[in-house]
């Protein structure tokens, strides 16, 4: 954890004695009374703080010395077949660390159907693996999550978007060209955005590529190797963010409209 990250802004804050928080700042960061560390606010900026008081009941005071610019997301957005929820805690947390701006699930034709009934979905505790990924990565952007029945409801939504956007989807088996490729040499670097489109660990059924062909999503491969979800999702966006320079958006605060 490189940043703690806190749901609204505060200029003073006490936090109890048992409150995770207060355990990291006093025993994994060990600050002591007077020092300063990183905080960060949900999808806001990112700020400088202070151990203000450390109180007999070891409960603690924070106090906000200096704000600044936190980095934008990247213009990008994933759209996955739903995989098992082991292997989608560590989707949301790399996918979070590279600062994606939106993820949409779906249940594919070929996922389990129980996947969608994890506590992970239900208890809403994706939110965790999320807010773990962007103090790792030291932001406060926090990916937007979307849950959908089926792969045409999930496109119907993102189709309502009036940005100029390329629609690049993952297949090893229909795929003629790489994404590095598909990227260098097409009008998809010219677009504002970008989705990155992942069938689950299954594969797209015919039906599924049939529509996202229909819809003129061009498919593309991350080489020979099949590569697990996970590593295929931070594949892909790295080579992204590297081939359309999104990477230089820093802390500009001119591109936080990415994330809106």
């Amino acid at each position: 954890m490189n940043l703690i990250l806190f749901e609204a802004p505060f200029e003073h804050l006490d936090l109890s004695a048992d409150d995770p928080r207060t355990l990291h700042i006093l025993t994994v960061l060990r600050i002591k009374l007077g020092g300063v560390f990183y905080v960060g606010f949900t999808n806001s900026y990112r700020a400088l703080a202070k151990l203000e008081k450390i109180n007999e009941d070891a409960s603690i005071t924070l106090s906000i010395v200096e704000q600044e610019v936190s980095p934008s997301c990247l213009s990008i957005d994933l759209l996955i077949g739903m995989p098992r929820p082991h292997t989608a805690k560590r989707v949301l947390f790399e996918a979070s660390c590279l600062g994606v701006r939106r993820i949409h699930f779906f249940q594919s034709d070929n996922t389990e159907p129980s996947y969608m009934k994890s506590r992970l979905w239900e208890e809403e505790k994706y939110k965790e693996r999320l807010l773990l990924g962007a103090e790792q990565s030291f932001t406060t952007h926090v990916p937007e999550i979307r849950v959908h029945t089926n792969l045409k409801t999930a496109l119907s939504e993102i189709y309502q978007t009036t940005d100029q956007i390329a629609f690049l989807a993952m297949d090893n088996y229909e795929a003629s060209q790489g994404l590095g490729d598909s990227l260098q040499s097409s009008k998809d670097a010219k677009a504002s955005h970008t989705f990155l489109a992942f069938g689950p660990e299954r594969g797209w059924s015919d039906a599924e590529r049939a529509l996202l062909l229909k819809d003129n999503w061009k498919f593309v491969h991350l080489g020979a190797r099949v590569l697990r979800l996970e590593m295929a999702v931070v594949s892909a966006i790295a080579i992204t963010a590297d081939i359309l320079n999104l990477w230089k958006g820093g802390t500009d605060s001119s591109l936080s409209h990415l994330c809106d």
